[in-house]
């Protein structure tokens, strides 16, 4: 017979092969029992997908969300992130991730896949960007304007002169009507679509003098002119205040008409990008920016529709730049 104390004895050779046998198969029903629980955790974990283009779906607790990621253009990252919390209050299934980083940063992760939707300032040229399911969806127009220090107060530079101080051939305010005071220019980083529209249209393809800023946000080239001496930088109208001052361009300043009439040329459409053309989210979300209530939500921030200036909601990434002027 079998005797238990504090330790399982076997009084019997047979009892002690019988045993054995029972241990071998309690073992292996308890390997095969651990596996099954972890590949039921693996399978309730979930597994993202790699291609970041596709709007992410997560399930917890029986629900479902769904993810949109948005990289780019600080310009336009007011109105995005506006719009994004707006568009989550109507579809609480899907979150909306609104991130800043310049154009170029955009354009490379929704084509890298690493966004759904890239926002730039500038066309994706097609030379640069080459997918052919590239597609290029307008939002609003936006008018961008040269900011000093409160403390210069002169009211316009002409075009020759803006293009002297950013290429470093006028360092002092006193040589275009202003005071005795150094001008320190505030540049963007590469990655920046205002420094690039602001190159082809003001400095007339001319690269500007100076070291640039580490990240580019629009925010931050604000609070650097309105905290330092004699400076100067640009930044989209919608983001001005009492801080800085705005000056014109050849003696014209960034309204609406003067750009409908032709008359102020620093301007530029806002354009998203997507790869994953038709996919429900990314859809509803780009439906929703072209809404009355974001449309007048754009100009409340200081955007104009594009309604006004004619120009089109989407276009193909082949088709050539629509704000050529």
């Amino acid at each position: 017979m079998w005797v238990l104390s504090n330790k399982l004895r076997l009084t019997t050779p047979s009892q002690r092969t019988a045993c054995v046998g029972f241990a071998q198969r309690f073992r292996s029903s308890t390997l095969a029992v651990v596996l099954f629980t972890l590949a039921l955790l693996f399978v309730g974990c979930g597994v993202s997908s790699a291609d970041h283009g596709t709007p992410s779906v997560q399930s917890t607790g029986g629900s479902t969300s769904q993810h949109l990621r948005l990289v780019g253009s600080t310009a336009l990252l007011p109105l995005a992130a506006r719009a994004g919390d707006l568009f989550h209050q109507q579809h609480p299934d899907i979150q909306v991730n609104v991130a800043g980083g310049g154009s170029v940063t955009g354009l490379q992760a929704v084509t890298n896949h690493q966004a759904d939707i890239g926002d730039s300032d500038i066309y994706a040229d097609p030379v640069t960007y080459p997918d052919p399911n590239l597609t290029d969806h307008i939002i609003c127009v936006v008018a961008f304007t040269l900011i000093v220090d409160p403390q210069i107060t002169i009211p316009s530079l002409t075009s020759q002169q803006i293009l002297a101080i950013f290429t470093g051939k006028v360092t002092n305010w006193k040589a275009v009507g202003g005071p005795d005071q150094a001008i320190t220019t505030v540049i963007r980083p590469n990655t920046s679509g205002t420094r690039a529209l602001f190159r082809k249209y003001i400095l007339g393809g001319a690269e500007e003098s100076g070291k640039p800023l580490t990240s580019d946000s629009s925010t931050g080239v604000l609070d650097e002119v309105a905290h330092t001496p004699g400076a100067i930088g640009y930044v989209t109208t919608s983001l001005l205040n009492s801080t800085v001052r705005a000056i014109g361009i050849d003696g014209v300043s960034a309204t609406e008409q003067n750009i409908k009439n032709g008359k102020y040329k620093f301007w530029g459409y806002e354009h998203m990008y997507t790869l994953a053309n038709g996919v429900s989210p990314i859809t509803s979300f780009l439906d929703f920016m072209q809404t009355a209530e974001i449309q007048h939500l754009a100009q409340q921030l200081g955007y104009i529709s594009v309604n006004g200036l004619e120009a089109q909601a989407s276009i193909p990434s082949s088709v050539k730049e629509q704000n050529t002027r």
